[in-house]
């Protein structure tokens, strides 16, 4: 197994993505959010880009819910913003949800061409290693970044996980992240940019949460066919 980091969104131009498995990350907290919300009974979301895209799905189809944020803020008109704590100890019958972020959605859509698509968070990095164990194939990681530029608890949580795989062969940029996890305590991405964005708008619950590692056993896959993702239903 190879397994490769992708530093900055922003090179993902870069690389070629068929014939590798691509793990977005956006800790601080699109794919958190996605996952405690699957976890909390909905069926599945689809990610989009732009506010209006996911304004115009609503209009065709009044049944689908929206979420998102800009600027760490509810838009406007949406069902939900982008914290996890919106969704955490509920239990929904189903739902499908339109989401839009200003980072997460950008690096999934950017992920397409790769053989497989997952999303991951330090919630669930190790049940997504173990995941990506039993595939046995090469592995990139994309943390999510903070508008199109390095974020480090994106970059933190690639290395724990490619850690994790205790892989054959490791990048420049697996190993770098590897580094970065290893020298950087987990407390301190609190203080990330992003992190110090959401304490500025009093989001500290929405941290601690994010925070927490490998507490979840669920694995995000995303479909690029269909534009739906849900939880992997066998493990």
């Amino acid at each position: 197994m190879r397994v490769e980091v992708i530093l900055s969104p922003e090179e993902v131009v870069h690389h070629q993505l068929a014939g590798w498995v691509c793990v977005v990350i956006d800790v601080f907290r699109f794919t958190t959010t996605i996952l405690t919300a699957l976890e909390a009974g909905m069926e599945r979301f689809f990610p989009v880009d732009g506010v209006e895209e996911a304004l115009s799905l609503k209009r065709s189809h009044p049944e689908l819910l929206l979420a998102g944020e800009r600027n760490a803020l509810q838009v406007p008109g949406f069902d939900f913003g982008n914290s996890p704590l919106e969704h955490y100890g509920k239990n929904y019958a189903g739902g499908e949800l339109v989401f839009s972020t200003t980072n997460g959605t950008k690096a999934v859509q950017a992920a397409r061409g790769a053989d497989a698509v997952v999303l991951a968070c330090l919630r669930s990095a190790q049940a997504v290693a173990d995941y990506l164990k039993g595939q046995g194939r090469d592995v990139l990681f994309l943390p999510a970044g903070l508008e199109g530029k390095f974020s480090l608890e994106d970059t933190w949580c690639a290395g724990l996980m490619a850690k994790l795989l205790q892989a054959g062969e490791y990048g420049d940029g697996a190993q770098a992240a590897m580094l970065l996890h290893e020298h950087v305590p987990l407390e301190e991405l609190a203080h990330s940019a992003h992190g110090r964005r959401l304490q500025a708008l009093g989001l500290w619950d929405d941290l601690h949460f994010c925070l927490e590692c490998s507490v979840s056993q669920g694995v995000v896959l995303w479909d690029q066919e269909t534009g739906w993702g849900a939880l992997a239903r066998e493990r």
